[in-house]
C-alpha cells in the first residue's frame, strides 16, 4: 500500500491550466515530498466546462479512470453535501474510500493574471492546497492550530478558520501563509512511514505530451 503512494497522477480536469503551469506544481510536488513521491504522471482528463461539480463525484471518476494515486486539478467550484452553505464549496478535498484528492482553483486565482508576481502568487496557491490534500492521501491530519515549520512559515497542513476570515481571507491569511516544507511533527510521519527503504530520485512522465502523438 505504501509502495503505491510514490507514484502520483497529476491530472488537469477541462482546459483551464497550461501545460506549463501544471508541470511547475509537479515540479514543487516533488521537492516537497523529496524521498517520498518520486515520480508524477501527468495526465488531461477531458471535462465539459462546469460552474461546479460534487467533490466526491469528481474523484469516484478520477478513480475508475486512472487508479492509484492521483491528484485532480480542476477550475470548477468543488460541492459538498454540506447543508451550511458556507461550507458546501471547498478549496480541495480527499475522497477517504480511496487515495484520490481534488484542488480547485476558482478562489484561488487572483482577480487579475497580467503580471508575473500574479501569475507566481497563483501557482504558489495552489501547489500549497495541493500539498496539504496530497498530505490527507499520506495521512496527514489536519493542524487546527497555526503550527509553523522550521522556516517560520505555516506548515501546508494547518487549516486555521474558515468563518474567521471568510473564504477571500482565509485564501490570503492561511493559503498565501502556508509553506512548502513540513513542520517537524509532519515530517517526522512522513519519514518514519515511506522513507525507510526507498530509493532517491524524481521523475515526471510527460503524459500529456505523448497524448497528443
Amino acid at each position: 500500500m505504501f509502495t503505491s503512494k510514490k507514484k502520483l497522477n497529476l491530472i488537469r480536469v477541462g482546459q483551464h491550466m497550461t501545460y506549463s503551469s501544471l508541470r511547475q506544481i509537479g515540479d514543487g510536488i516533488l521537492e516537497s515530498f523529496d524521498g517520498i513521491i518520486v515520480e508524477i504522471n501527468l495526465s488531461h482528463h477531458n471535462a465539459p466546462p462546469v460552474g461546479s461539480i460534487d467533490a466526491q463525484l469528481l474523484t469516484m471518476i478520477l478513480d475508475e479512470e486512472y487508479h492509484g494515486h492521483i491528484l485532480g486539478i480542476t477550475d470548477a467550484d468543488l460541492r459538498t453535501s454540506d447543508e451550511d452553505e458556507f461550507y458546501n464549496s471547498i478549496l480541495g478535498g480527499k475522497n477517504p474510500s480511496n487515495d484520490v484528492a481534488v484542488v480547485s482553483t476558482r478562489k484561488l486565482t487572483p482577480r487579475h493574471l497580467y503580471t508575473q508576481a500574479e501569475y507566481d502568487r497563483f501557482i504558489a496557491r495552489v501547489l500549497k492546497v495541493s500539498l496539504h490534500e496530497i498530505g490527507h492521501n499520506l495521512g496527514l491530519t489536519d493542524h487546527a492550530a497555526y503550527k509553523t515549520a522550521p522556516d517560520g512559515s505555516l506548515c501546508p497542513m494547518s487549516r486555521g478558520e474558515f468563518n474567521r476570515f471568510g473564504y477571500r481571507g482565509y485564501v490570503r491569511v492561511i493559503v498565501d501563509g502556508r509553506g512548502l516544507k513540513f513542520c517537524e511533527e509532519c515530517s517526522y510521519f512522513l519519514r518514519t512511514i515511506y522513507r525507510r527503504g526507498q530509493l532517491s530520485g524524481r521523475l515526471i512522465r510527460d503524459g500529456l505530451t505523448r497524448s497528443r502523438n
